[in-house]
């Protein structure tokens, strides 16, 4: 098959893969990869894509990140490796991440105030106790290291003293 050919379909293809959203480069260079196209035919279909606005890495990311915020927080190694499996390039994901808004410091206090009230601990301090180090387990399952989110509820006592 000649080289425009290719081209050509590769592109009716990747647009039909997309449909109506955005997508990662990463995502349709793995599609196109699968179909078999050759490596430059692929990059060449994602430049234009890129040009054209089918492909915004930056945007899918920042779609990504707007979908793990609340209580569906993430810590940043997780996010990482979210955001590396949906085919967004690693100085994108540095960019991104580089925010301020999606910091562990400031993700975690979300996580907390949704899925960690005040009212949901115990009085009685040894069941607070136990109570708390589930919550730390739960902050650890989601990415976050046991010494921040210990830190955090920290800071959110003695906020509220």
């Amino acid at each position: 098959m000649d080289h425009d050919l290719q081209y050509s379909e590769a592109r009716n293809k990747a647009i039909a893969h997309i449909g109506i959203a955005v997508s990662s480069s990463g995502k349709i260079r793995n599609f196109l990869s699968e179909k078999g196209y050759d490596s430059d035919v692929i990059e060449e279909v994602i430049d234009q894509l890129i040009e054209d606005k089918y492909v915004d890495d930056y945007r899918y990311a920042r779609k990504i990140l707007c979908s793990r915020s609340g209580s569906k927080s993430e810590g940043r190694i997780k996010l990482e490796s979210r955001l590396e499996d949906a085919g967004i390039p690693s100085e994108v994901i540095r960019d991104v991440l580089s925010d301020k808004e999606f910091s562990d410091e400031t993700t975690i206090l979300d996580v907390i105030a949704d899925r960690f009230p005040p009212e949901s601990f115990s009085s009685d301090p040894r069941e607070a106790k136990k109570e708390l180090a589930k919550a730390i387990r739960y902050l650890e399952s989601r990415g976050y290291s046991a010494s921040l989110a210990l830190a955090s509820f920290r800071k959110i006592v003695d906020d509220v003293e």
